[in-house]
């Protein structure tokens, strides 16, 4: 037994002597020229310009210096660097045939990848070979296939594996842009393919360049447990954590937290996790980027999280219990890429209150009036990209600002798919609701845009309060109204200005103030009448009944078709114009004074009143007749019905003519057509003495002419 030992412990010793002598005895640099030699086969011109070196003790490695990759084509320009790397190998589970490697060390690589003004980049180059020899050369040489591989299973052990002090840099003259990654710095310990979870932590710095933009520097840090099957089919990723410092013209900061199981990596890669994205400041994050936000609320974007469960595979990512939040919004829900290949979108949310109105470009300012407006902004329309819209979404809001609109309960829900956009909302709005649906026809060269609105019960008050328009206009009660319309154009403003649209509109009783209607008919009665207005207390707002009308829409201007109200006895209508580009309105107001049964029209009294606590207008004149006397004209935005409104002119100077006829004609009526029918039996009499006198001339000239031929005719004969 001590033979055999003694025996063994001899052919062990002659094996590390064997191994010590050919490290010490050969010297690693002989290989070099084969080791390019083989590259040089595979169309690599590979150069190493340093020592190959060998390590004994503790550890048997080998360590490679200054170490060069490029093409064949262009050998002085390197793809890849290596400035020194090193394999070491645990010695002692060696002499037992344990192959375990200790630590892999790379330090200093650098790579450099290059895309050219034509779109040709510097690394193709490397994986291509033009020789069947070289081809058939590598397939020999290669590695399992994953089948195989799968088979057999991968066991590795390193105890560290470290790159230092390490970058990547790419270059694109095209876009002319430069993406540096420099002081890469990654550690993983105790690496095996066994399934035990060991730690890698990664840490570099990002440089970002575009022309003419500032630098976005990016500082970003990773740490997470990693564990790896045998088959290199399962990877999970756990404890996971990125933090990215960015510093341009402003800073800001990222930090995300994740766990991420991967399934399948070989063929069909599945995954499956969370995600977490802290608390940051959106508006810095884009203005580190170079992009500037301009909010109507310039608060808005300040806060932005989110978090979510994350399933997915190479064809697809699902989101679901998502929770996204947008300053003082939270969005809860579900979304989804259902297809890649065709960016197909669902996305399934709900929120509470959003004010859309915070994160609209903020107003502009006013210009002063010596000061030619410059023609506003168009925004073109995007067609190849609304063309490729693939989306089904549904969005529901406890309550949504839009336009200083408030909607309760909205719901919006967008299809988009092969050019055609039809979103439709339904949403209650000031007691009432509102219910729209579009469609936007994108496959033509220009695009197609039709809707239908249709309002009911909606109070007007709180309505023009929210866009604060109540200031010195009034509108009280609820109104129902239906719009359709149509557009057509490449742009925002062609759009709009090519809008046409036919409403209808009304109301059961709407207040409007400060105006009253009833006493501007009767001050111009008066007025015509020259009467003195008696003292009355009259309401500073117009009880307008029955309430209903149409308009159009067309080149920005919109015609008011019909209007018909009652305020009592008095009839209101409307006719005019609105014109949306210059922000003017010209509208007529005719009145007309309907004769019910409590009015008395006599010859001898005229008892005619407005209403019951109205006026008096005295004369039969002013009933049933249509009289456009009041006239509103300013400027639409800053609609003000106390100084807009006034007599016209014209009309008020041909009513006056008017009314001085019918009261002439009231007072000496009897005695104009007394006169008038004297006048006329003159001239009949007149008519008749002048045709007997006529007569009688013509008489008496037939009884001459008979004397005088009688005269002449002989005794016997007969006058022919």
């Amino acid at each position: 037994m001590k033979v055999l030992l003694k025996s063994v412990a001899a052919l062990l010793l002659i094996v590390l002597l064997a191994v010590v002598a050919f490290v010490l005895l050969v010297d690693a640099n002989r290989f070099k020229p084969h080791i390019e030699a083989i590259a040089e086969e595979q169309g690599i011109a590979l150069h190493i310009n340093g020592d190959l070196g060998w390590d004994l003790w503790p550890r048997l490695g080998v360590a490679v210096n200054d170490v060069s990759v490029a093409a064949l084509e262009s050998p002085d320009e390197p793809v890849a660097r290596l400035q020194q790397a090193s394999l070491m190998l645990a010695l002692m589970p060696l002499l037992s045939g344990d192959f375990q490697v200790d630590h892999v060390a790379v330090e200093g690589a650098a790579i450099t990848l290059k895309v050219d003004a034509a779109g040709k980049n510097n690394w193709d180059a490397l994986s291509q070979s033009d020789s069947p020899a070289n081809a058939t050369h590598a397939t020999s040489a290669s590695a399992p296939t994953p089948a195989a591989s799968a088979e057999s299973g991968l066991k590795l052990d390193i105890e560290r594996l470290s790159f230092s002090n390490s970058s990547v840099r790419y270059e694109d003259a095209q876009t002319a842009q430069t993406i540096n990654l420099r002081d890469i710095n990654l550690t993983m310990s105790d690496v095996n393919t066994q399934a035990r979870p060991f730690a890698m932590e990664l840490s570099l710095v990002m440089e970002l360049a575009r022309s003419g933009a500032d630098a976005v520097l990016v500082d970003a840090a990773l740490k997470n447990s990693l564990s790896i099957d045998s088959t290199i089919s399962a990877i999970k990723l756990d404890e996971g954590n990125l933090r990215m410092q960015l510093k341009a013209a402003d800073s800001a900061s990222l930090d995300v937290d994740y766990t991420l199981m991967l399934t399948d990596v070989q063929k069909n890669i599945a995954y499956q996790g969370q995600i977490k994205l802290t608390e940051t400041n959106a508006r810095k994050l884009l203005a580190a980027f170079g992009v500037t936000v301009e909010t109507a609320n310039s608060s808005a974007l300040s806060k932005l999280a989110f978090s979510s469960a994350v399933a997915g595979d190479g064809n697809k990512v699902q989101f679901d219990n998502v929770q996204l939040i947008v300053d003082d919004t939270v969005f809860s829900g579900n979304l989804a890429v259902t297809d890649f290949s065709t960016s197909a979108i669902k996305a399934i949310l709900e929120a509470g209150q959003f004010n859309l109105d915070d994160y609209l470009p903020p107003p502009v300012t006013p210009q002063a009036e010596s000061t030619a407006a410059a023609p506003a902004d168009d925004t073109p329309l995007p067609l190849d990209s609304l063309r490729e819209l693939n989306i089904n979404a549904k969005l529901a809001f406890k309550k949504i600002i839009v336009n200083k609109i408030a909607l309760e309960n909205a719901a919006l829900k967008v299809v988009a798919k092969n050019g055609m956009i039809e979103p439709s909302l339904k949403a209650n709005a000031y007691s009432g609701t509102l219910s729209t649906k579009g469609q936007l026809d994108a496959r033509g060269q220009q695009a197609q845009l039709q809707f239908d609105a249709d309002i009911a019960g909606l109070e007007l008050a709180p309505l023009l309060k929210d866009m604060e328009m109540d200031s010195s206009f009034g509108l009280q009660g609820a109104i129902q109204a239906r719009a359709l319309g149509t557009s057509k154009g490449n742009s925002v403003n062609q759009l709009l200005k090519s809008l046409s649209s036919n409403a209808t509109f009304s109301g059961a009783q709407v207040r409007v103030s400060p105006i009253n209607l009833e006493q501007q008919f009767c001050k111009l009665v008066n007025l015509v009448n020259k009467a003195e207005d008696p003292a009355q207390d009259w309401e500073k707002y117009t009880e307008l009944e029955e309430l209903s009308g149409s308009v159009k829409l067309h080149n920005e201007i919109v015609t008011i078709d019909t209007f018909k109200a009652g305020i009592e006895k008095l009839q209101v209508g409307s006719h005019g114009k609105i014109n949306l580009a210059a922000d003017t309105y010209d509208i007529f107001l005719p009145f007309k004074l309907i004769q019910n049964n409590t009015d008395t029209v006599t010859a001898e009294q005229v008892a005619v009143t407005t209403s019951a606590n109205g006026c008096s207008v005295g004369s039969a004149y002013w009933l049933e007749r249509g009289l456009e006397l009041l006239r509103c004209k300013g400027s639409f935005a800053e609609i003000n019905p106390l100084s807009d409104c006034r007599p016209d002119k014209d009309l008020m100077l041909e009513l006056t003519k008017d009314y001085a006829a019918y009261k002439i004609k009231e007072k000496h009526g009897a005695k104009i057509e007394e006169k008038k029918e004297e006048l006329k039996q003159k001239v009949e009499d007149e008519k008749q003495r002048l045709l007997d006198k006529l007569q009688q001339r013509l008489n008496k000239g037939k009884s001459s002419a008979a004397t005088t031929s009688a005269a002449a005719v002989p005794d016997g004969q007969t006058a022919q």
